[in-house]
């Protein structure tokens, strides 16, 4: 590490702040460039967003401290206080005090068997929805992928207590309140949210509509379902035997089907990207869903077989970690390494910085998928590595993440060859998640696949 002496005095403010914006402007015009130019100022920096400083952590074993070591130091800062009016007191936002406890009794909707029984709904939704596309035929990809999510999320979690036109409601909720977040949470001076301008009334208004749809199908609920809803339902503390409120299984609800959308959206999002700019990759998932799919829809045991696809999707969250900045404040004065935090300081780290940082990866910058074979990967270290955070805070949805992106590329693998619209380039759109501002691709029948018609000759 960096030499620092241990006080604030030691924290390098990064240059270019201009009055009352800060670096805002900068970070706002471009993010991505911004926050991976701040190691070369320190393990620690300081910026300002407006007149508020934040402090960056840039070091992956310091932003372990932050989120292991010294975690009981740390509440979860601005951005997450900014998702409670949507996600209440669910276990993504929830504070130290119950966050333990809660996550106790959501657990075992998260046990592997669990999440097994998962996986005939996503493949029934993914092969309806990837199969149904037309050859040949231009697509939004974002917008299939996020489709196709929603509804898998929706299925997983309320099983048949959720029709059609409900989960287009909730397709049509979601995008508007993640925009209204992300924008919100940038604004250091609260000021903008309180505006009775038009994108205020639109957010409002979707998130007063979600929660009512969650309500209405928690109502409505059939409770020997067996889906995740029953699983948080039944569930029971393993000290007191309580269940959850009727309204904690409603926040958590609401928390499931955004990140079970959003977040794994936006991974499958930029790995269809570079699987059709990087054929050699593509057509090695292909061979491998053939090897173990031989034609057929993937079933929960067959996952842990596509190793490639999981490399190929592991290297897409290093390269777009979907949550690609995220804050936390001390609530006590905090030594991290050399540095001292004084309570009450905003502190921010990035995975995407730290995946892209050199020093941790070879050309960080290139899409290689065998970067992550055992005999390669063995000497990085846990710290960085961090698309699903790590500690006690760590992303208990994992595994249904992981199953999701493997039932999706492997039934477009079986289906289908991504082509690239030419002149058509997908860039990072860095807001609360870091998706591409487009996506459009071309799906190719593939006519050498197990159980396809052979092409005729010439």
């Amino acid at each position: 590490m960096k030499s620092a002496t241990v006080s604030t005095a030691g924290i390098t403010t990064v240059p270019g702040a201009i009055p009352l914006l800060g670096h805002g402007l900068r970070f706002v015009h471009d993010p991505l460039e911004f926050i991976t130019s701040l190691r070369a100022y320190g393990d620690v920096v300081a910026i300002r967003i407006g007149t508020t400083k934040v402090l960056v952590v840039n070091h992956p074993d310091l932003v372990r401290k932050v989120l292991v070591d010294k975690a009981h130091a740390f509440d979860k800062g601005r951005q997450y206080e900014k998702l409670r009016p949507w996600w209440g007191n669910g276990l993504s936002v929830s504070d130290a005090d119950s966050h333990l406890s809660q996550r106790r009794l959501m657990q075992p909707a998260f046990h592997r068997n669990q999440v097994a029984g998962y996986v005939r709904d996503m493949q029934d939704a993914a092969e309806a929805a990837i199969g149904a596309w037309a050859p040949g035929t231009p697509i939004g990809l974002n917008e299939e992928l996020y489709a196709l999510l929603v509804t898998m999320v929706t299925r997983n979690l309320f099983s048949a207590s959720i029709d059609d036109a409900t989960i287009a409601r909730i397709q049509a909720a979601l995008p508007v309140i993640l925009d209204g977040v992300g924008w919100r949470s940038l604004d250091t001076t609260d000021l903008l949210e309180k505006l009775p301008i038009p994108a205020n009334r639109r957010f409002n208004q979707a998130v007063s509509g979600m929660h009512a749809m969650v309500d209405d199908v928690i109502d409505n609920h059939d409770a020997t379902a067996g889906d995740l809803l029953s699983m948080l339902r039944e569930a029971r503390d393993p000290d007191t035997g309580e269940p959850m409120s009727r309204q904690q299984v409603h926040d958590e609800t609401v928390t499931l089907m955004m990140v079970g959308s959003e977040t794994t959206r936006t991974t499958l999002s930029w790995a269809c990207h570079l699987l059709s700019r990087h054929r050699s990759v593509q057509r090695a998932v292909q061979e491998e869903a053939d090897d173990v799919l031989a034609g057929r829809p993937a079933r929960a045991e067959d996952l842990g077989e596509l190793t490639y696809t999981r490399r190929v999707v592991t290297e897409t969250l290093r390269m777009y970690p979907p949550t690609w900045i995220l804050s936390r404040r001390a609530t006590a004065d905090v030594e991290l390494g050399p540095y001292r935090i004084p309570a009450g300081t905003n502190v921010c780290y990035s995975p995407y910085a730290v995946h892209r940082d050199p020093s941790l990866y070879d050309e960080p910058n290139r899409f290689d998928p065998d970067r992550w074979l055992p005999e390669r990967a063995g000497g990085l270290s846990r710290e960085a590595y961090l698309p699903f955070g790590t500690g006690n805070r760590g992303c208990i949805g994992e595994p249904v993440a992981w199953a999701q992106t493997a039932v999706v590329l492997s039934t477009i693998a079986r289906h289908w060859t991504l082509e690239p619209v030419p002149g058509v380039e997908a860039k990072p759109s860095a807001k609360l998640l870091l998706m591409p501002d487009r996506l459009t691709l071309i799906p190719r029948p593939r006519r050498d696949a197990p159980g396809k018609p052979v092409p005729a000759p010439g």
